[in-house]
């Protein structure tokens, strides 16, 4: 009988949906006595992507400046659940308090100063997902490979999946899963254990090249211009000797 209430009050799996080319693998359809069995949350850009089929939470934590713009709201208010925002707004009837004083209180260490370690949406709702007490999360759409745009923001995403993998080595009952398309959780080698790849060896080689080559290229500007500058002032001491050869002054 404990058993059967325990399974009864369990929560469902939980699957967070990012942008990424994985979000139309997320079990959407997958269903339980006619009813649904993963529960979908995922970030406010996701309601424009043809291949989320549904939301059950989203989750919009841009200061106004963003949402406040008319085609975000008008966007936003056409969806039918809990928006999880940084405060309820009149603006948009269905948003919701995100639990930050709660979520920081709990996960927050001395180490870390002022802020929380969060530098993305994903984030907060992976740190959401654990204080509620899912215990089976999947993660699909949040790859945080492109270097540029998302390298600062995957140690965030790392660091709270950490929390999880710890909970995991405890022998807590959790299940984490990862679309293997995300960068997350991925090393290209064991460092000290293993080499890098040649396709690596190969890219750092070439990015080396271009760094000198970019160097070059800088100081011959470099020259060129105190070469300008030189015969600027050659030119200047020139036009002086002959105004004043011509009488000018």
């Amino acid at each position: 009988m404990a058993k059967a209430k325990e399974a009864e009050g369990r929560k469902r799996p939980l699957a967070i949906v990012g942008t990424a080319g994985s979000s139309g693998a997320a079990p959407y359809d997958e269903e339980i006595d006619g009813k649904p069995l993963y529960e979908i949350w995922s970030v406010g850009t996701a309601q424009a992507k043809e291949d989320v089929k549904r939301i059950d939470r989203l989750f919009e934590l841009h200061p106004k400046r963003y949402w406040g713009q008319l085609a975000v709201q008008a966007r936003m208010n056409e969806f039918d659940g809990p928006i999880y925002m940084q405060d309820h707004y009149e603006d948009i009837p269905k948003s919701v308090k995100y639990p930050y004083d709660e979520v920081k209180k709990k996960f927050m260490l001395p180490s870390m100063g002022d802020n929380l370690y969060v530098t993305n949406t994903i984030t907060w709702i992976i740190l959401l997902a654990i204080h509620e007490g899912y215990k089976d999360i999947n993660l699909y759409g949040v790859h945080m490979a492109h270097e540029s745009e998302y390298a600062y923001q995957r140690s965030s995403c790392s660091w709270a999946l950490g929390i999880i993998h710890g909970m995991i080595l405890q022998g807590e009952d959790i299940k984490l899963y990862i679309a293997p398309e995300s960068s997350l959780f991925k090393a290209e080698y064991e460092y000290g254990f293993g080499e890098p790849t040649r396709q690596m060896e190969y890219v750092k080689g070439r990015m080396n090249g271009l760094s000198k080559g970019i160097e070059q290229a800088r100081q011959q500007i470099n020259n060129l211009q105190i070469s300008v500058y030189r015969s600027e002032g050659a030119m200047q001491e020139d036009k002086h000797i002959f105004e004043k050869l011509a009488g000018f002054n």
